[in-house]
């Protein structure tokens, strides 16, 4: 064997063992990313968040989510993302909605899942639309309050939820109110009827009183017979004088009819006024000062009553 030519390549395939074992980047610790601790890259974004910088914030912290998620510090990197879409100068409370909850799914028994909880249901809270408007936001932030006070009664968020809770309500109750307010003035007594019952009965510690027993005063004191009495007057009419059809009754039933409807549209009407007499002498009694008691006490002198009390001479 011919030594000076076999050293200089054995010496050759050494050197490139060698440099590309100097070449090799080493493998990165469970911990760190891009030569940084999970703890560092942290403390980075948490840095950004603080200065107002929402953006560079949730980029940095998104490198623990993407490469570090076994690490500790994974769990408030994922609520410092959520934070950062709600505390952001431009709130974008969809999104944030979203990383809550995908905080939720990764760590369901996590000690601050009521911070999230209490995160998501603001989400809902804080995009409700006014009385007019659809109250769907309204319905899910109340669900969101009251699951966060079943499961963590203890919380520190749960005085503020007990609160909003009350503020759903009222909203809830509001919104039924001016539905039922819209369909009095657009002559829809029926159903403003039974929408301002419901209402009292749904809502009796959050509905405005005052207001709804006018309109329900109002509802009543206009709203026409119902059209189911008519339709059981009229079967119950042609099984008495045996005719299946009111054009084979004669004159002298025709007559009898006529008299006996309009006795039936008499007392359903005067049934109605009795009773929205009812609900303005409430008004009147529970509310004496109010501008809706003295709207209500004009009413019941336009119906032949008054709901003051005269005081008895000594």
């Amino acid at each position: 064997m011919n030594l000076s030519r076999t050293l200089p390549t054995l010496a050759c395939g050494v050197l490139l063992l060698v440099g590309a074992a100097a070449c090799r980047k080493p493998k990165a610790k469970p911990e760190e990313a891009a030569g940084q601790t999970a703890a560092q890259i942290l403390a980075e974004g948490e840095i950004y968040l603080q200065n107002g910088k929402w953006d560079e914030g949730r980029k940095v912290l998104r490198v623990i989510e993407e490469r570090l998620p076994s690490s500790k510090e994974f769990p408030l990197a994922k609520l410092l993302i959520a934070d950062s879409f709600f505390f952001g100068s431009t709130s974008t409370y969809p999104e944030a909605l979203v990383e809550y909850q995908s905080f939720l799914n990764y760590f369901p028994r996590h000690e601050r899942r009521d911070y999230a909880l209490y995160r998501i249901a603001l989400c809902h809270y804080a995009v409700i639309e006014n009385a007019e408007r659809d109250q769907s936001e309204t319905r899910r932030a109340l669900e969101a309050f009251q699951t966060l006070l079943k499961e963590a009664p203890g919380s520190a968020y749960a005085v503020d939820a007990k609160a909003k809770v009350t503020q759903c309500w009222r909203r809830l109750a509001e919104s039924e109110l001016m539905v039922g307010i819209f369909m009095v003035k657009n002559y829809q007594f029926a159903p403003a009827e039974m929408r301002l019952k419901s209402l009292m009965e749904t809502y009796p510690e959050y509905v405005d009183r005052e207001r709804a027993y006018y309109y329900l005063g109002e509802a009543m004191r206009q709203r026409p017979v119902n059209t189911e009495v008519i339709k059981q007057f009229n079967k119950d009419w042609l099984a008495k004088v045996k005719k299946d059809d009111a054009s084979k009754l004669t004159k002298e039933e025709l007559k009898e009819y006529t008299k006996a409807f309009t006795e039936l549209v008499k007392d359903e009407l005067a049934k109605y006024k009795d009773e929205a007499k009812g609900f303005y002498q409430k008004l009147v009694e529970s509310y004496p000062g109010s501008e809706w008691a003295g709207r209500a006490n004009d009413r019941l002198l336009e119906m032949g009553q008054t709901g003051r009390k005269e005081e008895l001479d000594s």
